[in-house]
């Protein structure tokens, strides 16, 4: 595939000086680099999206752009200061949510490793891990959400209310109140360290239109790994 250099140029060196920005020890040359290496690694995916309209096309590879500059400037990072970036430690959403109700009311009660979708044994969570630090962590997290973010999680998950009672609560529709949710666990997802990063893979034109079919597969599942959170329109 030959890169349309001229098209994504602007987009590429205005994520390359973003990550530098964020990763200091990183040049943003490098990034621009390893960006376009992106481009030619995945002329599948690029190819699919530019069928697309012109602000969507350019929206899903802006996430993975940003998704492969993340990676990358991550391991830099990791080089220089002397960790691997797999000891980085990532929460998933379903921990979150299983800890969350602790975290808000303090009663500290481990709940088990079945509630947290691990596994079915009788097991409290501390047996798989410091259920404390966990804990700890989430609490520095929640802290700094905004105060509107923390209602939306007190109400969710403090009072232990459904969609539909929230929903009530706040007087807007159930899907209102599910993405105000989403929204507020997210942040706290990337103020723990973001979401755990997963391989991206470079899927054909067949493949992607055949995701759009399954039932609750979305575009974003192919806009690459983790969502930074800041879209490019």
């Amino acid at each position: 595939m030959v890169v349309d250099t001229d098209k994504y140029d602007q987009l590429v060196a205005h994520i390359a000086y973003e990550f530098s920005r964020k990763f200091h020890m990183v040049d943003a040359d490098d990034v621009r680099q390893e960006l376009w290496i992106w481009f030619l690694e995945h002329p599948n995916k690029v190819k699919t999206w530019e069928a697309l309209d012109g602000k969507q096309s350019i929206k899903l590879i802006a996430r993975s752009l940003r998704n492969a500059a993340k990676d990358y400037c991550q391991k830099q990072k990791a080089q220089a200061v002397g960790y691997r970036v797999e000891d980085n430690y990532y929460y998933d959403r379903e921990l979150i949510e299983a800890l969350l109700p602790s975290v808000i009311r303090g009663d500290l009660v481990a709940p088990s490793i079945q509630d947290l979708g691990y596994i079915t044994g009788k097991k409290v969570a501390s047996e798989g891990g410091n259920w404390f630090a966990m804990v700890a962590d989430i609490q520095r997290g929640f802290a700094r959400l905004d105060e509107k973010q923390m209602s939306m999680l007190y109400l969710r998950f403090g009072d232990g209310c459904d969609n539909k009672t929230f929903a009530n609560e706040l007087g807007i529709s159930e899907d209102a109140a599910r993405m105000r949710v989403n929204r507020s666990v997210n942040n706290l997802i990337n103020i723990l360290g973001g979401s755990k990063p997963r391989r991206e893979r470079d899927y054909t034109e067949e493949e992607a239109n055949a995701r759009e079919l399954e039932p609750g597969t979305a575009d974003i599942s192919m806009a690459g790994d983790e969502v930074s959170g800041q879209d490019l329109d």
